[in-house]
């Protein structure tokens, strides 16, 4: 029996967890892909370690980004694990790309075109925000030993935006694309535009 909702939020907790798990295994392996898998044990730890993070502040900030809108508008809003998108993401991670559908915050008491492609625009534009100030500041370092891994933040943060701002369901795009056409465009294309900058800077 759930008291004042714990058991829920528990439940939220537990998925949020074993999602930010699976897509730091997706972004690792990805990079381990991208080096043929001929990695130390320094450098294999490295990677673990900035996928986390990266993960971290990306995937979370997304996801609360789309929570705490909608609950601003007077909904409920709660993180659900996706294990197909996990278990995909991670198997084509092996091919060096990542698909990064762990899940989805799923809305309830969210009306109206408007609030609702609002709320889903919101963790896009959160990861647009974490990328750009993330490829200033690499760009800014460039010459010093931090321009990887903060190119590396600004790359996943502008991945995980245009990723979910494709324009089929379940993902962001669908949603903000029935709201505003001209502003998906306009968003999209920005997010193109410096998820590929951010690669050729700091590949």
């Amino acid at each position: 029996m759930a008291i004042f909702g714990y058991s829920r939020v528990r439940r939220e907790i537990q998925d949020i967890l074993i999602a930010v798990f699976g897509l730091t295994m997706a972004f690792s392996i990805s990079s381990f892909s991208y080096y043929s898998f001929r990695l130390s044990l320094s450098q294999t730890l490295y990677f673990l370690g900035l996928s986390l993070a990266a993960v971290c502040l990306a995937f979370l900030a997304h996801e609360l980004a789309h929570r705490q809108l909608a609950r601003h508008y007077g909904g409920y809003a709660e993180f659900r694990v996706w294990p197909m998108g996990l278990i995909s993401g991670i198997l084509f991670a092996f091919l060096g790309f990542v698909i990064a559908a762990p899940g989805a915050v799923y809305m309830d008491g969210v009306f109206g075109r408007e609030r609702v492609g609002k709320t889903a625009l919101a963790g896009p534009l959160t990861n647009l925000v974490l990328g750009f100030t993330f490829l200033v500041a690499g760009i800014l370092l460039i010459q010093t030993p931090w321009a990887f891994p903060i190119g590396y933040l600004s790359q996943i943060n502008l991945y995980l935006g245009a990723f979910n701002m494709v324009p089929f369901p379940p993902l962001d795009g669908q949603k903000v694309m029935s709201w505003d056409m001209r502003l998906y465009i306009v968003i999209f294309a920005v997010m193109i535009f410096m998820a590929v900058l951010s690669y050729i800077i700091f590949r």
